[in-house]
């Protein structure tokens, strides 16, 4: 849809509730002078919110970087916060637990994820300094994560190898399980972080500063890099050869495809 037709329909709508909006704002008691009231839609309502920017960049006050927002791929557009709620449903997301094989060491760091396309732009693996971890042994292979959920995500029988504080791993590395990229910045370690929850997972966590919050302000404080490989429409970017053109849903039975086989 033409940006200029879509404006016009979203005017139509602003406008076709204003009454019912006036109702409400004098029924709950907002302090609004609603015989002066504005749109943010207006050529003059714009033209002072450039100025001020202006100001504000005359003031060396403003950067660039990056942020992490809701979005719509359909739109091509950010979301607010209230546009989010509006249309909010719950839908089914894979579950699935991925092997990430330490660098130069026998063992690998077991992690659980419910968005499987982010895993395309992981940088590192975040775990909780003041908690047990326990290396053990199933089936041939070691694997590493929270002890207090070991019981959740392993069946018996296993062996418990050693216990440790999350703290041990810090500075561990591991081995990438997708390299489309070429990084500067250093990467592919464990950080600690103190949003690593013990309620569900593995309290090992897969850390893509390109889609979520918390991760991006650890790349942030720990000077991670930002791999982005999704495009405004929502679809994997051509560098991911592997899944380039996919939206990122129709993304994800492929990754754990490839994961399996591996």
């Amino acid at each position: 849809m033409e940006l200029n037709i879509l404006m016009s329909y979203v005017k139509k709508s602003v406008l076709r509730y204003i009454e019912d909006w006036v109702k409400l704002t004098e029924r709950i008691g907002f302090w609004l002078d609603m015989s002066d009231a504005y749109f943010t839609f207006t050529n003059d309502y714009i033209e002072t919110v450039w100025w001020i920017l202006k100001q504000i960049y005359d003031k060396d006050l403003l950067y660039e970087g990056y942020k992490v927002i809701t979005y719509c791929p359909r739109c091509g557009t950010p979301l607010s916060s209230h546009e989010v709620a509006q249309g909010y449903k719950e839908v089914e997301d894979p579950s699935v637990y991925v092997k990430f094989k330490l660098k130069d060491e026998d063992s690998n760091f077991l992690v659980w994820t419910t968005t499987p396309w982010t895993l395309l732009s992981n940088v590192a693996l975040a775990v909780n300094l003041g908690e047990d971890y326990v290396e053990i042994s199933k089936n041939n292979e070691k694997l590493i994560l929270a002890k207090t959920l070991l019981n959740e995500v392993i069946k018996e029988p296993y062996q418990i190898l050693r216990t440790f504080k999350g703290k041990v791993l810090i500075g561990k590395r591991y081995e990438p399980l997708f390299n489309y990229v070429s990084l500067k910045n250093d990467c592919y370690f464990v950080v600690d972080a103190d949003f690593v929850s013990l309620k569900e997972g593995t309290g090992i966590v897969h850390i893509a500063p390109a889609f979520g919050v918390d991760d991006m302000n650890l790349a942030r404080e720990k000077g991670l890099p930002i791999i982005q490989l999704v495009d405004e429409s929502g679809k994997i970017k051509k560098k991911a050869v592997d899944f380039a053109g996919l939206f990122v849903k129709e993304a994800d039975p492929e990754i754990i495809k490839i994961l399996i086989q591996r």
